[in-house]
Formats: C-alpha cells, structure tokens, sequence
C-alpha cells in the first residue's frame, strides 16, 4: 500500500470527525480527563487510565494554560485517533485482502459516524481504538513482542482493549506467549509506577450503578442501536458475511470481535453512548464489509456519505450539552464561597471550571456512583454547618431516566425553602 494511500486515510478520518464532531465538551468523562490532565492523579475507572492522563499532562506542561486545555487536547487526541484508519487499511492488507479492499476498510472507519462523533471528544475510545488496530498488524506480522508493548498501551488507554488478546492469540499462535509476556510485563511495570484507584471500589461502584439504574426498553434496544451506528451498511453487511462462514484469514480478527461485541451488549453502561460499542464493531464488521462494498463502489459511497451526513442531526443533543456545560463551567464563577453545588449531570463541567477559575472552595453532590444514600442529610448537614448550597433545579441539568431519581430528591428537599436566584442556581442558605 502506497504512503499517499495511508495519508489521505489519516487526513479523511481528521477532516470528517473535525467537521461532524461536537467542538466542545459532552461527555462527564472527557471533562473529567480534562480536569485531571491540569491537576494530576488517576481516573477512578479501573486502572486509572495511566498512559492517556500521562500523555495528555505532557501536552499541557508545553506551555498550556487551564483555560484552553479542553480544546487543545481535544484536538490532539483528534489527531491521534484518526491514525485508526490507515491502521485498519494496513490491518486488512496483512489479513489478506486486496488494496482497494484494504482502502475501503480504512474509509469505512473514518467515516464511521460513532468513530467521527467519539474521536473529536477528549475521550479514550479513538487512541485505544487506534492502538488496537496497530497491535492486530503487529501480530499480523508476526512482530510478538511489539504486539505486546502496543497492546499494554491500548489498555492503558482504555481497559476494553484487552478483548483483542483472543485475536492475537489466533494470529500468532505459539509466539503469542511472547506477546503476553511482553504485555503483562509492561501492565504491571505501569500500574505500579502509577497506582490505580482500589478496583474493590471500582467494582462496589460499578454494581451500585447496575443497582440503581432503571432497566427498560431503552436499555434493551440502546446498546444494538448503539453498534449500527459504527455504519448501519458496513455493519450489516459485515455480519451477513461472518454468518455466512467464509474462510479468510481475516477472520482471526473479526470472529473474536463479533462475539465481544455480542459480550457488550450486557454492559451496564452500554445504553449511554456509541462510543462504547467502538473498541469491537469496526474489528469485528469492517473487514468483511470492505471486501463486499469494495465491488460495489457507488453503494460504497453512499453507505458512507449518507449516515455521516446525518450525523449533525442525531448529533443536536450532543451540542446542546456541550453549550449547557460550557454555561455551567461560566456560571459557577458567581456562586459564594464555600458553596455546596449540586450541579446535576453537568458536575464534570463544574469541577472543571472550578479548576479553571482556581476556586478549591466548592464541594459537590453528584448524581451516579457517588450519589450518596441520604442526599437530603448531606444538604441539611451542610446548610448547619453554614455553608450555601447551590442546587440546579432545571429539567435539562438532569439526565432521565439515569438521574431522574437523584433530581426528584433534590426537587423534594428545595421545595418550600426559601433560596436566591444567581446564575440559574437556586442557593439556599437557611
């Protein structure tokens, strides 16, 4: 494959997420990675996310102030993350496919409407993504030891990485235990330089969240609508060609992704977003989809261009966060000292811009894993220690049908109290 071939992958995959993605702020997540990148320490999911807050303080110690951190880094991780496409253009060649194949498989990702949506967001999916895809050609090239070092560092990016062993093991067979060495080697090396959180309280965390949720429909029908949204052609297309049983080298890769992708339905966050269908779709549908459209150029182009044209639609309420917590992150500045805020779904948003502003007095309530059990103590607590609390009360600071529990409490306790209006919140003070 030519070097013109990869570039115009790599530039097509920065110039569609650049266009179609969300320029801001949507995810509790990204603000907290954000956060974290300008005041150190780990993140509280799983293994801290070590190598992604590492590289992303070594940005910002360039010379970044706080205040343009969210878009600097949004932009770099961007930059990074579209290396996914000529990753997986190069990925489908050493699988066996022929160029123009290879090529449709790397378009089929960089146009991806989950890939563009997620890739512009301060977020891990995209640059885990992109390392997997670099581990799976390593090991398609039977390069043991740098699959192992490229695969540690997907999962030091984002832990769902870790689905890819099962694929490496099958291209590499006996040399995989190199590869697992190398990676374990390197796992462990990280995680004692830079010490997670304890996983006991990410676990208590997690089943406190499946607890709580309330299961419907949505939850049901979400995580599948969730992976058509990686191209609802090359998704279809790509099962209808796992289901077919063909043989292919390709195979090695896309049959362990498939049946990962089927793991994640049940993850109990897997209603929330596309992003989290992205570490296995792409794997597990594009190959054998790019093979199929690659003969079918003019239903290519429309199976790309059509989805991706929607994508500013679907994507309104994306945005329309995105401007509510920038507001947010304004808004707080005005709040008195001391302040207890309960922010809602936009607390990632406050603690950043509490970060930006270099206000260390606010505490927060916050709707999700560290809800407490009695919200109405807490605030009472607070309020006879002297301290104002700041509630947002607004139906669009609350996320239903995750947060609609969390928001009734807080409307209970507010209600009849007597409070101020500043900068949208409704501070009480006695």
């Amino acid at each position: 494959m030519r070097a013109t071939d990869l570039i115009g992958l790599w530039l097509l995959a920065l110039v569609a997420s650049a266009a179609v993605g969300t320029h801001g702020l949507v995810y509790w997540d990204a603000g907290d990675y954000v956060r974290l990148a300008i005041e150190g320490g780990p993140s509280g999911l799983l293994l801290g996310r070590p190598l992604f807050l590492l590289v992303s303080r070594l940005v910002l110690d360039a010379g970044v102030e706080p205040a343009s951190a969210e878009p600097v880094l949004r932009w770099f991780w961007s930059i990074v993350s579209a290396a996914a496409a000529p990753a997986m253009a190069t990925l489908a060649l050493r699988l066996g496919l022929d160029r123009r194949a290879a090529i449709a498989a790397g378009a089929l990702l960089a146009l991806s409407p989950s890939f563009v949506h997620s890739s512009h967001q301060v977020l891990t999916d995209g640059p885990a993504l992109a390392l997997s895809i670099l581990a799976l050609v390593a090991a398609a090239g039977s390069r043991a030891a740098l699959a192992g070092v490229l695969l540690a560092a997907a999962i030091l990016t984002r832990e769902t990485a870790a689905v890819h062993i099962v694929a490496i093991i099958w291209l590499l067979g006996r040399r995989a235990i190199l590869t697992l060495a190398v990676m374990s080697g390197a796992l462990v090396v990280v995680v004692w330089l830079f010490p997670p959180p304890a996983l006991t309280q990410w676990a208590q965390s997690m089943a406190k969240s499946t607890v709580s949720e309330r299961v419907g429909a949505w939850q049901l029908v979400a995580p599948l609508i969730w992976v058509l949204a990686a191209g609802p052609v090359p998704v279809i297309v790509g099962l209808v060609m796992l289901l077919r049983r063909p043989a292919g080298r390709w195979l090695a890769v896309s049959l362990p992704a498939a049946l990962a992708t089927a793991v994640l339905l049940f993850y109990p966050d897997g209603s929330f977003s596309p992003r989290y269908m992205l570490a296995t779709v792409p794997l597990a549908c594009f190959p054998a989809a790019a093979i199929w459209l690659s003969a079918r150029p003019r239903l290519a182009i429309a199976a790309l261009v059509v989805p991706l044209m929607l994508v500013p639609i679907v994507a309104q309420p994306s945005r329309a966060v995105a401007a509510r917590g920038t507001a947010v992150m304004q808004r707080i500045a005005r709040l008195p000292a001391g302040t207890l805020l309960v922010p809602g779904h936009y607390c990632s948003f406050a603690r950043l811009g509490a970060t930006i502003l270099a206000r260390r007095d606010f505490d927060l309530v916050c709707p999700g894993w560290d809800w407490p059990a009695d919200p109405a103590g807490v605030l009472d607590a607070a309020l006879a220690s002297g301290r104002p609390i700041a509630l947002d009360l607004a139906d669009d600071a609350w996320m239903p049908p995750r947060e609609a529990a969390s928001r009734d409490a807080i409307r209970a306790w507010a209600a009849g109290r007597l409070g101020q209006d500043i900068a949208g919140f409704k501070v009480v003070t006695r």
